[in-house]
């Protein structure tokens, strides 16, 4: 529902324009992460483009993902211009926004979660778990689009005046899911003493920083459902952040495990050496407790 009187005009109009310097910023950062991985993109990807399911993984999500940034940062500049936007077109952007988030961080977690599950050697109860979790992310986000879609209160420039209550189930799912993975992780790493390979401190690294700034956008996404931060420049600009991060976080994932494989491959200097292989075909490889070797078990 059209709600104009909830957003004075001149703080609409202020809110508006910072919201979409917000959103550019997030777009220029994209552009700066793109430039500075491309040529370990170049080195580590490409070559693998037409065999590799990650490599593939890797270039949709990076050029697909820049193509659908541009594309919110354009609606943003469009929205910061005054111009009467309809609610029919109004709620489909907000709908095409909850599904290219919920794309991204399907990417990001079946790669953390693979991640886990090569360093748990393929375990059983790892595998239930993530199905479970890998279940409830997409049916969380569906709960809160069909929730607050309907009822989101906007402006009749398309702009937000509160963040609805019903995000709360898909940032709680996700900051779940996100919260398990890290643990996971750290406790294989630290507590099982296992041999410190470069791909394995790759996934620590790797899983810590993507978590970290998920979920620390995610929770202040939260706070605003909650009411606890009132709805400002902020809340407007969360969505284009959170998909930055998502992105950035896709991309750094898939190189970063790349390289370290690559430097793992590089030092064996003709010996058998210890790693983890993130698999290009359909079976599944675990990492054996002994030696860290990796079994490939049909």
């Amino acid at each position: 529902m059209f709600s104009p009187s909830d957003v004075a005009p001149a703080s609409q109009d202020h809110i508006e324009r910072y919201a979409s310097y917000g959103a550019a910023a997030a777009l220029l950062l994209m552009f700066v992460d793109y430039a500075l991985t491309f040529r370990d993109e170049r080195r580590y990807i490409w070559p693998k483009a037409r065999v590799c399911r990650y490599a593939k993984v890797y270039i949709a999500t990076r050029y697909l993902g820049l193509a659908a940034q541009i594309l919110n940062v354009s609606f943003a500049i469009w929205r910061a211009s005054q111009t009467y936007i309809a609610p029919s077109l109004c709620r489909s952007f907000f709908a095409y926004q909850a599904i290219i988030v919920q794309a991204l961080v399907a990417v990001v977690d079946g790669l953390l979660m693979r991640g886990v599950y090569a360093m748990f050697s393929g375990s059983y109860w790892i595998l239930s778990l993530f199905a479970v979790l890998a279940a409830a992310q997409p049916g969380s986000m569906l709960a809160s689009a069909v929730i607050a879609l309907p009822e989101a209160p906007f402006t009749q420039t398309c702009l937000p005046t509160e963040v609805h209550s019903g995000l709360i189930y898909f940032g709680s799912v996700t900051l779940t899911t996100h919260a398990s993975i890290l643990l996971l992780i750290m406790w294989k790493y630290f507590a099982r003493r296992q041999a410190r390979t470069p791909l394995r401190t790759a996934i620590l690294r790797d899983t810590t920083l993507a978590v970290a700034a998920i979920s620390a956008i995610m929770i202040i996404t939260l706070l605003y459902a909650l009411g606890v931060i009132r709805v400002g420049v902020m809340a407007n600009i969360i969505c284009y952040w959170f998909f930055c991060a998502l992105w950035v976080s896709a991309g750094r994932i898939i190189v970063g495990w790349e390289a370290a494989r690559g430097s793992e491959a590089g030092a064996s200097m003709g010996v058998a050496t210890s790693h983890i292989t993130i698999p290009d075909d359909a079976s599944v490889y675990a990492l054996s407790a002994l030696d860290g070797e990796v079994q490939k078990r049909a």
